[in-house]
C-alpha cells in the first residue's frame, strides 16, 4: 500500500466515518486531531469546530480529511453544496500537505445531489481526492446496528419493506481508504464487495445471535431515493492496493454477544 504523506492528521467531521479515519490513522502511528461541533471519545485531540464556522487551526503540512455529514437533510445543501468545497480549497491555500473529501456516491436525491454540486470546483483541481461511498456499517450505524440491537434486546428486529439491495461497505475498510488514498488525486467511488437485501441483513443478523426477523406492519423506508441510487454505483476498489473488503458476516461473527436461542 501507498503510505500516508508525514505529517499530523486532522479529520473535519466526528461522526461514523470520522471516527473511524481517526481510529485508523491513530493505529498507524499518525497524530490525530478531530475537529467538530460534539465531544466524543476521538482517537486523538478533540476540538471544537462547526460546519461553516473559520477553521482556526493549523493546516500546514497536515494531512486533512473532510468527512462532514449534515444533522440533517435540510442541512445538505450548505453543507454538502457548500462547506465541504470551501473547507478543501481553504486546507490547501493553508499549505495542507493531502486534502481528502468524502461524501455519498450517486444521484437523483437532493442530498446525493447537493454533495455533487459541492464537488464542481474540486473537480477543477484534480489533486483533491474524492470518495464517495454507498452505505457504510459498523458499531452505532444507522445500516446494521439497529437490527443487531433489536436482536440482541429483544430477539426479533422488524425490517422495512422495499428496500432495494445496495452494497454497504465496512466503516472501518472506508478508513483504510480514505488515508491509503490520500495522495491519490482524482474521484473513486467505493463500495462494498456483495450486494445485499434487506432480508439478507436479517438473516446474517440472526444466524449470528438467533432470533428472528420480521418485516415491519407500518413504517416507510427511511432514504429510500437514497438506497436506490445506491443500488447501481460503480465500484473502484483495487485489493492490490486496498486490501480486501471485509463481508457483512465476518463482521458480525466478531461481535460480542450471547447467540439467542430460536
Amino acid at each position: 500500500m501507498k503510505p500516508s504523506p508525514p505529517g499530523p492528521l486532522i479529520v473535519f467531521g466526528g461522526g461514523h466515518l470520522g471516527g473511524a479515519v481517526a481510529r485508523y490513522g491513530a493505529a498507524s502511528g499518525r497524530s490525530v486531531m478531530v475537529a467538530s461541533p460534539t465531544p466524543r471519545p476521538h482517537s486523538g485531540l478533540w476540538r471544537r469546530w462547526a460546519a461553516g464556522e473559520p477553521v482556526g487551526l493549523r493546516l500546514e503540512g497536515a494531512t486533512v480529511c473532510i468527512a462532514l455529514s449534515p444533522r440533517t437533510s435540510r442541512e445538505a445543501p450548505e453543507v454538502w453544496g457548500q462547506v465541504v468545497g470551501r473547507l478543501a480549497a481553504s486546507a490547501w491555500r493553508d499549505g495542507a500537505a493531502a486534502v481528502t473529501v468524502c461524501g455519498p456516491a450517486g444521484q437523483g436525491e437532493p442530498g446525493l445531489d447537493a454533495f455533487e454540486r459541492g464537488l464542481q470546483d474540486l473537480r477543477a483541481a484534480p489533486r483533491t481526492t474524492v470518495l464517495r461511498f454507498g452505505p457504510l456499517f459498523g458499531v452505532e450505524d444507522g445500516c446494521v446496528w439497529p437490527i443487531v440491537s433489536a436482536i440482541r434486546q429483544s430477539g426479533v428486529a422488524r425490517l422495512p419493506r422495499g428496500a432495494p439491495a445496495s452494497w454497504p461497505l465496512l466503516l472501518e475498510d472506508a478508513a483504510r481508504a480514505a488515508l491509503t488514498l490520500t495522495d491519490a488525486g482524482g474521484e473513486h467511488v467505493l463500495r462494498g464487495a456483495e450486494q445485499l437485501r434487506m432480508e439478507d441483513i436479517g438473516n446474517v443478523v440472526t444466524a449470528r445471535f438467533g432470533g428472528r426477523w420480521a418485516w415491519r406492519w407500518w413504517g416507510g423506508l427511511a432514504h429510500a431515493a437514497r438506497l436506490r441510487a445506491w443500488s447501481e454505483i460503480g465500484d473502484s476498489w483495487s485489493d492490490a492496493e486496498l486490501g480486501p473488503r471485509q463481508s457483512l458476516a465476518t463482521w458480525v461473527g466478531k461481535l460480542p454477544g450471547l447467540r439467542r436461542k430460536r
